[in-house]
């Protein structure tokens, strides 16, 4: 769920680059290859070749099998221009992890301040996720899974997403059980729904082949985990753990 739960009209890779890189679009044409002296890019349009560059590069080698070299040649800047903007691939890849967990939150908090009902703001989460999931799969499966790595830059950004969305959520948990809920159930949904998404990417080919059938499958099976949790208390349903 943590990975990139944003919707596909503000996925980031389309909205950090579709307008620096139609600005760029010349001084690229225009510039050398990366290991000769050439025109300076201005800052914008380096940074979003850099990152467009770099998130087709990850897509194909991952994060740590790829290297500055691939990212310069598949982004047409210089050695000089990157290390300006960026210290590693590392830094880069940061970059990119964020710029999709910023929209995760902005779509779940825009989801919260438009819906009343505490399972539509969950579904509609969870359906921005997944349309993320079909649309860059690839790159979410990569990025998730260096995410996990505790000797990730990504790492704590990951545990940062993670606190923010169960503070976020637990809202929709309390007000759909009447009472204040342990907040450890909301995280453990949102690590399950993470989960769940993991397990999509990989039978995908990881990541490579998300299929409609195969998003369709996994939101049913989300809804199930989301729903029976917020359900509160039943028969055979064990009771809601209460808020310290």
């Amino acid at each position: 769920m943590v990975y990139y739960m944003y919707t596909f009209d503000q996925a980031p890779w389309r909205a950090a680059y579709s307008a620096p890189m139609r600005a760029s679009k010349s001084a690229k044409t225009a510039a050398r290859p990366h290991g000769s002296s050439g025109i300076q890019l201005g800052e914008a349009s380096a940074r979003a070749m850099i990152l467009q560059g770099a998130a087709s590069v990850f897509a194909v080698h991952g994060v740590r099998a790829a290297s500055v070299e691939h990212v310069l040649e598949a982004a047409g800047v210089s050695r000089r221009t990157f290390y300006r903007l960026y210290g590693s691939k590392e830094e880069v890849a940061a970059v990119l992890y964020r710029l999709g967990t910023d929209r995760l939150l902005d779509a779940c908090r825009l989801a919260v301040s438009e819906e009343k009902d505490p399972l539509r703001q969950v579904e509609r989460c969870i359906d921005a996720h997944l349309q993320s999931a079909r649309d860059f799969g690839r790159l979410v499966f990569v990025l998730g899974g260096e995410a996990q790595r505790r000797e990730s830059a990504l790492h704590t950004r990951r545990m940062q997403v993670h606190d923010m969305l169960v503070s976020l959520l637990a809202t929709a948990v309390n007000a759909q059980a009447g009472r204040s809920v342990d907040p450890l159930l909301v995280r453990a949904l949102v690590l399950a729904l993470e989960g769940v998404t993991r397990v999509m990417l990989e039978e995908g080919n990881e990541g490579r082949h998300v299929t409609h059938a195969g998003v369709a499958r996994i939101k049913r099976v989300m809804m199930r985990i989301a729903t029976a949790t917020l359900a509160g208390d039943g028969p055979g349903v064990t009771a809601m753990p209460p808020g310290e």
